[in-house]
């Protein structure tokens, strides 16, 4: 993924602020897997509302991605690649789907925030991410329960 200047800028002004030099490349990453939800999320966590994401653990395995840390931050983007916000991740637990709860889904803050909403655009949103690494979606399957806080701007 190559970097836009927004993310490198909004990098070192966060490293700045906080009196450090910018160690290496930023990390930067976008929610979702289209346009327009993208960039929703995106905004929703710049305001704070989301401050959660919920990640299969599956998917984590089959592709060799890292599992995120408690303590890491990474810079949030648009759709486009453009920097929006800088989050830092307070807590990571694993919770089978079926697990879930309505407080999970509020931490979250995605459509109206219930557990009902949570659990239908999830099951798309699984089943789609699945579909192009041969997996499939379980009601127990493990997830990726990711708690952060927005920590600049």
């Amino acid at each position: 993924m190559t970097l836009k200047d927004s993310v490198k800028q909004m990098w070192i002004a966060y490293h700045s602020s906080l009196g450090l030099a910018a160690p290496g490349e930023p990390i930067a990453d976008l929610f979702c897997d289209n346009e327009k939800d993208a960039n929703e999320l995106a905004d929703l966590v710049n305001k704070g509302i989301k401050r959660a994401t919920a990640s299969a653990l599956w998917f984590f395995e089959k592709t060799g991605s890292k599992i995120p840390k408690s303590g890491e931050i990474f810079v949030v983007t648009d759709w486009a690649g453009n920097a929006v916000c800088i989050v830092k991740t307070i807590k990571v637990s694993i919770i089978p789907f079926n697990e879930i709860t309505e407080e999970h889904a509020y931490i979250e803050g995605e459509g109206d925030r219930s557990l009902a909403y949570w659990r239908r655009v999830h099951i798309i949103f699984y089943n789609n991410q699945f579909e192009k690494i041969g997996l499939n979606f379980n009601e127990s399957m493990p997830i990726v329960f990711e708690e952060f806080e927005r920590v600049f701007p």
